[in-house]
């Protein structure tokens, strides 16, 4: 069965191929994306560009908050995958809240 299966599929190989490598391009964009470092390079090309008068300080707004929001949501993610490889969860309270006192 599984040669017959096989055999029947092969005209979709070059799909199933270019499937896969749009899904490797589109992890690796992902992956530098929120890339801790890319970001915080970007924040320091960001204020030599505002303090050189490059940009706008509307625009050096708007682009510092796009690249905090980056910021988090890699450092959430970082948080995660950590959580996930060492199967312990991630304790996020506070001393005063495990106590009670806040």
């Amino acid at each position: 069965m599984g040669l017959f299966k096989e055999l029947v599929l092969l005209p979709l190989a070059p799909v199933r191929g270019t499937t896969w490598v749009a899904e490797q391009i589109a992890e690796e964009a992902d992956r530098q994306l929120y890339d801790e470092q890319n970001i915080k390079r970007e924040m320091v090309q960001l204020e030599i560009d505002a303090t050189e008068g490059r940009i706008s300080e509307v625009e050096r707004t708007a682009k510092e908050d796009e690249l905090l929001e980056r910021l988090a949501v890699a450092r959430q993610r970082a948080t995660e995958e950590k959580w996930y490889a060492t199967g312990e969860e991630i304790d996020e309270l506070t001393a005063e809240e495990r106590s009670g006192d806040g």
